[in-house]
């Protein structure tokens, strides 16, 4: 019997390459052509996606030692891009300002540094972590992340900011994680689940039910119909929250085995959980709401994301562009035997 056909994913990895090795640049760019034909860029962003693509490859053979990684992330709702994301496993950079300066080089060369990727694309983060920094921390290097949107004006998507993470078991075609949202102006609702195991039986568990509830309901009136849709399924973990940008509130309601925090001020809070499962026992989740700093984060995480992490495990982390923030976390922090997601919101 054939499978199914893998769920379209809100965001989705189309693309890893270690670009450093013997053919991987060529591979890497042939790849991005086809994807940006694919999804309908014009000419002229086509381009500025490869000149940014080389940039970043040249940056971790010169500088990190050909370590790394350089992937290509499709995002289909709620608004459509293409991203690059590269992160190396070099001695990192000192002073990342100074690096973001066009026209800045240490290796003697023309080339004018990241300042070319943040001029080019229509949204873009860094992050480093060097050497004499990185006692304590699970990572060190320099991470990149560069977002180009379909027409040629690369509007800003409107209301809060926010990044996802999602990435099957093995890469393979079905994920059990999802990651819902709707997002405007006033503000954003979402949906964070985990079918219980992984691969397609996962997967079919929480296909086409990771939406947001209409604006008005509340998390744990939408949770609660969750719940009931997943009754005779395998059942799931789950989340759901609402942030309003203009009272700078954040509602959640959750049930399982996921992880929430509210990251503000410095400091790092964790969100009680229900336990049980939804679809089937559990216990009826208490709906919690916090009036919140402008620039808190909330991070939602399924328990394929290690927990045993501090802010202090990556210093300065937590003032990047929220999509940054999730890939770097999804990549050091992502274990290796399951499925898994983060969704970060920045209010």
């Amino acid at each position: 019997m054939s499978a199914a056909p893998p769920a379209r994913q809100p965001y989705a990895l189309l693309s890893e390459q270690a670009a450093a090795r013997a053919g991987g640049q060529v591979l890497l760019q042939s790849r991005l052509k086809t994807v940006a034909r694919r999804l309908g860029f014009g000419e002229i962003k086509r381009e500025r996606m490869l000149l940014v693509c080389q940039e970043l490859v040249t940056n971790q053979v010169k500088y990190a030692r050909g370590t790394g990684l350089v992937q290509i992330w499709e995002q289909r709702s709620p608004e459509p891009a293409l991203d690059l994301f590269a992160m190396d496993f070099g001695p990192g950079i000192a002073d990342l300002n100074q690096a973001l300066a066009d026209g800045h080089t240490t290796s003697g060369t023309l080339g004018k540094g990241l300042g070319t990727v943040r001029r080019l694309a229509d949204a873009s983060d860094f992050y480093s972590i060097p050497a004499a920094q990185a006692a304590g921390t699970p990572w060190q290097g320099t991470a990149a992340w560069a977002r180009f949107r379909p027409g040629e004006t690369g509007e800003d998507e409107a209301g809060p900011s926010f990044g996802r993470y999602l990435r099957a078991l093995h890469d393979a075609p079905h994920n059990g994680d999802c990651a819902g949202l709707d997002v405007d102006r006033s503000g954003l609702r979402w949906v964070h689940m985990d079918g219980l195991g992984h691969g397609i039986e996962a997967e079919t568990a929480v296909a086409g039910r990771c939406r947001p509830g209409a604006a008005g309901e509340s998390p744990a009136d939408v949770l609660r119909e969750l719940s009931r849709n997943l009754r005779g399924s395998r059942g799931a973990v789950g989340v759901v929250g609402e942030v309003a940008a203009a009272q700078r509130s954040v509602r959640v309601c959750g049930v399982g085995d996921m992880n929430a925090w509210v990251v503000s001020e410095g400091e790092r809070r964790g969100l009680e959980m229900a336990p049980g499962i939804l679809g089937h026992d559990h216990r009826s989740c208490e709906e919690l709401r916090l009036d919140l700093p402008l620039h808190a984060l909330v991070i939602t995480a399924s328990d394929g994301i290690r927990r045993n992490w501090s802010l202090a495990s990556f210093p300065g982390l937590w003032r990047r562009h929220p999509q940054l923030l999730a890939l770097v976390l999804g990549q050091v922090l992502g274990r290796s035997n399951d499925d898994k997601s983060l969704l970060v919101i920045r209010l």
